[in-house]
Formats: structure tokens, C-alpha cells, sequence
């Protein structure tokens, strides 16, 4: 059901690839049979590529005659078509033979616009952990058997994947109004809780937005942070998505061999003076629940 990929030359030694923030959302420039392709880094999303159609054009993709389905966070569900490419690299990684699919949103709910050519889901990283240093506008890929010098930028308080999620970076949270399962989500150009989550808490919010003043993760409080509360359509026991506001001020390692994060501690003084971005700033998010795609 995952995007399939083979990895040709995996690199073996860490990855340090450069990232602009585009609107709230991490950018990353990959080469895609020689061409240069600006995607959105979407952890929502647990595919492997999303490409424009004149991308797809461009490196001459070959389609495969086969769709899957996905549903976007208002219920949308979606087709998309699936294309092969001969060959993705990113910074030293290099994969072959990658099963991609057509950069499709339903017209009621269009990705926000940032320069992005399509996004890459997290289906080709799954062999890495993943750090995200928005401070310092960069991604690196720890590749498997690295020694503990190399994974030094995945540190901090180790937080597990729920099982529920099957190897996605979810996780359970306890805030203000209680206990949820969050989708760690670089799509996500804010932090958002479903408004179904806040009624069943008796939550009686007179706007639209919500900060807990803790966010405890791991037994570390890493509060306070503020959601957004928006009418999603998400699977039950998924309850909302920690989005740029938080990843802005932490450095984030999503261990996929290890199934959990690895998040650094920021002190609560500088949490205290964070910029909020609203979501309705933002005008959209990019990230698509794609984990429970057909």
C-alpha cells in the first residue's frame, strides 16, 4: 500500500541537506533524473513522491496504469495516479525505480502554494532517522549502523510512535484538555486540534484557537503551544497535528528504524516567546493523511 522504492546507493554516512522555510513549510531541492525539483518535506504524507504533471512531464515518467486512494483532512477522498521514475536523489542518497503519483487536491481543499514542484512523503526515508533542524535550516539522514558521534543531532527525550500508526510519526501527548494522539506533521504550517477532540474534552472555546500551557511528551514538558481548532475528518484515536510552530523551535528526530522521536528540550524561557502563525495566515496546509491511502 506504501509508495515502493529501491534504494540504489544508500549513503553511509549521515546526509545533510540544505532546507528553505517557504511559508511555514520545509523545502528540500531533490535531483530527479538530472533535474532539479523543489518539493515540500510532508511528513504527513507516507508516500514517496508527489510530482506536478509538468514535472512529470519533464523527467518523462513513465505511468503504471495503477491509482491508490487517500482521503485529505476535510474527507475528501482522492485518486492518484501512479507513475515510475528511474531515479531520485537526495543530497548523497540515491533511489531507483521509485513508485511516485500525481500531485492531486480536491478542488475544495488546494495545497498552499509556496513554489513547491509536489512533495516527498516519508515511504524512501523509512530506513533513516530523519533530524529536523529548522533553526538551522537543515534536514540530515542518519543512515543504519552510524556511530554515536554521527547521530548527534538525534538526542533529547525519545517519545515512541503509537502501534496504532504502523511505523508513522504519531504519538500520544497530554495537554491541558487531556490525552490524544498528535500526527507530527511538516505539512502543517501550525499546530491543529480537531474540534471533536475539544468538544469531547467539554472544551468551551469562545475562538479559534487553544494554548495549553503543557504539552508533555515522554514524561518532558515541552509546553506551552498553541493549536488551531478546525472541523477535520480524521480516523478515530487521531486527534490533530503538531505543525511548524512547534518544529520552528526544536530540533526533531524522526527515528524510523526505532519507531519513535527523538525531540532536543528548548528552555521554557524561550518557549514563552515564541511567534504564533495562524493556520488561516498561512491560507491552507499541505498535508494530506495519506497514512490510511487504499
Amino acid at each position: 500500500m506504501l509508495m515502493i522504492a529501491f534504494v540504489c546507493a544508500a549513503a553511509d554516512r549521515p546526509v545533510v541537506v540544505p532546507i528553505k522555510l517557504l511559508g511555514n513549510f520545509p523545502v528540500v531541492t531533490v535531483d530527479i533524473d538530472g533535474n532539479d525539483v523543489s518539493l515540500v518535506f510532508d511528513s504527513g504524507n507516507s508516500g514517496s513522491v508527489a510530482l506536478t504533471q509538468a514535472v512529470i512531464d519533464l523527467v518523462k515518467a513513465l505511468p503504471t496504469g495503477e491509482t491508490s486512494r487517500g482521503m485529505d483532512p476535510k474527507g475528501n477522498v482522492i485518486e492518484y495516479p501512479k507513475f515510475k521514475i528511474h531515479r531520485l536523489q537526495i543530497g548523497t542518497a540515491v533511489f531507483t525505480d521509485v513508485i511516485g503519483e500525481l500531485d492531486v487536491h480536491d478542488p475544495s481543499y488546494q495545497a498552499t502554494q509556496v513554489g513547491q514542484q509536489g512533495f516527498l512523503g516519508t515511504c524512501l526515508l523509512k530506513g533513516y532517522k530523519v533530524v529536523l533542524d529548522y533553526p538551522h535550516r537543515r534536514m540530515t539522514l542518519v543512515p543504519p549502523g552510524n556511530t554515536k558521534d554521527q547521530s548527534a543531532g538525534c538526542k533529547g527525550t525519545a517519545v515512541p510512535f503509537s502501534p496504532a500508526w504502523h511505523g508513522e510519526p504519531a504519538a500520544e501527548a497530554d495537554i491541558d484538555l487531556g490525552r490524544l494522539t498528535v500526527w507530527w506533521d511538516t505539512g502543517a504550517p501550525t499546530s491543529i486540534l480537531s474540534k471533536r477532540f475539544a468538544e469531547a474534552a467539554r472544551s468551551h472555546q469562545s475562538g479559534d484557537t487553544v494554548t495549553s500551557k503543557r504539552l508533555t511528551l515522554g514524561g518532558t514538558d515541552f509546553g506551552p503551544l498553541q493549536f488551531e481548532l478546525d472541523d477535520l475528518s480524521l480516523p478515530p484515536g487521531f486527534d490533530g497535528f503538531i505543525g511548524y510552530n512547534f518544529f520552528a523551535h526544536h530540533v526533531v528526530c524522526m527515528d524510523f528504524p526505532g519507531n519513535r522521536l527523538v525531540i532536543q528540550f528548548e528552555p521554557k524561557a524561550a518557549r514563552m516567546t515564541r511567534p504564533h502563525t495562524s493556520l488561516k495566515a498561512a491560507e491552507g496546509r499541505n498535508s494530506a493523511v495519506s497514512a490510511i491511502r487504499q
